[in-house]
């Protein structure tokens, strides 16, 4: 997030010509976002010499003009706390037999996108960077073997967001039609074609409303919302351009776009629409129709390895549909929809706000440090979300129903009452490893000031780990008073 310093390349002489090659510019992080600002303009004097090389005199003089210092919106106490609680709770999901290889902590103000904490592992000493940094400590930043460090989970990598999606998908369900006050069949399977798709935990609990199915993560309520809106849109003979709420709803929620935060390096995500689809088959069929014949004989594992071909066989020639199943999976955040810990963060601030999109911000100001004169940074843009107010407050009271009597209710029954939680459990499948962790939540749920996201891949449910996470985080920001 802080970044490093490096020597000017000339690819950076050629953009800047007030850059010199001994120069030092940033390279990542807040050091690139505002390296003009930081490095200030430094000092030229031009003297005048005579046939033998001596100075005659100064012909010119421009004083030296010191970089501003940056002020961040960042606590080191919450930050501390995040990445605290993100080692504990990761830590001790191995004991229980979890990979837990990476994950992440998104800590920010729902009111401005003030961000107080980013906090991703595995992690480094920043203070590799001293001096220059070494090819060997470099290659160990970005190994893949070692869960490549440099790259930040917080803003850089997408998951599959699980059932942090649905409160997205009430509101498109809602969009869809379906209302508020109905009532909702939750069975253990729901079938689609020829296959089954199941609850998570396999379980019945007959008519129920979508607060409750919000609250208790009920996938088979959204499997048939999803199925019933994607019919209606025309199935798999949609065009490409057909409206679909439920990926109208998570775009206008921020999902499948860069937030806009202060950092030079951010990933998109992605909303899997058709359009999306149809591109990618273009661009995968050779490749698709090829395995499909050829398989995958270089994997070793015998259920993956058909598992891969079947998949390479159905798509190589109908891979530009969106299917039943497609809509169904996108509906509880599984399937080919990504999401950044910072993107859920700031959609969940959305419906803690009220409705306002917001820019999230690490930097607030800037300091001259010759007057001390403060200058603070314009926020960045805001905009309305899709969602109408009373389907918001029909939200946010299912979000405080996950913590008090859903999925979450024994992770969080021992907070104190004056700091309320409102949040969503998640537990994502991902295709050759282990489940990925999610809770994502702000407080306090009757005045919201903080918005807290954890994610942990190959962390197990999200009540077990995610979730965790975030109660040590809160009861952090609860302390700061």
């Amino acid at each position: 997030m802080l970044g490093y310093l490096g020597q000017a390349a000339p690819a950076d002489l050629a953009a800047d010509p007030a850059l010199a090659a001994d120069d030092l510019v940033g390279r990542a992080g807040l050091e690139q976002q505002y390296d003009r600002e930081l490095r200030g303009t430094p000092g030229r004097t031009v003297v005048a010499v005579d046939a033998r090389g001596l100075v005659t005199g100064v012909v010119s003089r421009t004083e030296p003009v010191p970089g501003r210092d940056l002020v961040t919106s960042l606590d080191a106490v919450v930050q501390a706390s995040a990445e605290r609680a993100l080692a504990t709770e990761m830590a001790k999901a191995r004991t229980r037999g979890w990979p837990a290889d990476s994950g992440a902590v998104v800590v920010l103000d729902p009111r401005s996108g003030a961000v107080a904490a980013l906090a991703s592992a595995p992690g480094y000493d920043p203070n590799v960077w001293t001096g220059g940094i070494s090819a060997a400590d470099y290659a160990a930043l970005t190994d893949p073997r070692a869960g490549t460090p440099l790259l930040s989970r917080a803003t850089d990598v997408g998951f599959a967001p699980a059932s942090t999606m649905k409160p997205a998908s009430v509101a498109a369900a809602v969009r869809a039609g379906n209302s508020l006050s109905g009532r909702y069949d939750c069975p253990a399977v729901y079938r689609i074609g020829d296959r089954d798709f199941h609850n998570h935990e396999t379980t019945a609990h007959g008519l129920i409303s979508l607060r409750r199915a919000v609250e208790i993560s009920c996938d088979t309520v959204f499997y048939a919302i999803a199925q019933r809106a994607w019919q209606r849109e025309g199935g798999v003979s949609a065009a490409p351009t057909t409206p679909d709420p439920f990926v109208d709803v998570a775009r206008g929620l921020g999902l499948g776009s860069r937030t806009g935060i202060d950092l030079p390096h951010e990933s998109a995500g992605r909303v899997p629409d058709r359009a999306w689809r149809q591109a990618t088959w273009e661009d995968q069929r050779g490749e698709l129709c090829r395995r499909a014949r050829t398989g995958y004989p270089e994997v070793a594992d015998r259920e993956r390895r058909t598992f891969l071909t079947e998949v390479a066989q159905e798509n190589c020639e109908h891979g530009w549909q969106l299917r039943a199943g497609d809509a169904a999976n996108f509906a509880i955040g599984q399937g080919d929809v990504l999401a950044t810990p910072l993107q859920m963060a700031v959609a969940y601030a959305a419906i803690a706000d009220g409705g306002t999109l917001r820019t999230p911000r690490v930097a607030a100001a800037l300091l001259d440090p010759r007057t001390d004169q403060r200058s603070d940074l314009a926020a960045g843009p805001t905009r309305r979300v899709p969602v109408a107010a009373s389907t918001l407050r029909y939200l946010r009271g299912a979000l405080v129903g996950v913590t008090t009597t859903g999925t979450a209710a024994g992770v969080f029954r021992s907070v104190p009452a004056d700091w309320k939680i409102a949040g969503k459990t998640g537990t994502g499948e991902v295709v050759g490893k282990r489940d990925t962790s999610w809770f994502v939540s702000y407080a306090p749920a009757q005045r919201p000031r903080w918005v807290v996201a954890a994610v942990v891949a190959q962390g197990g449910n999200g009540g077990s780990t995610a979730g965790p996470v975030a109660r040590a985080v809160h009861l952090t920001l609860r302390g700061l008073g």
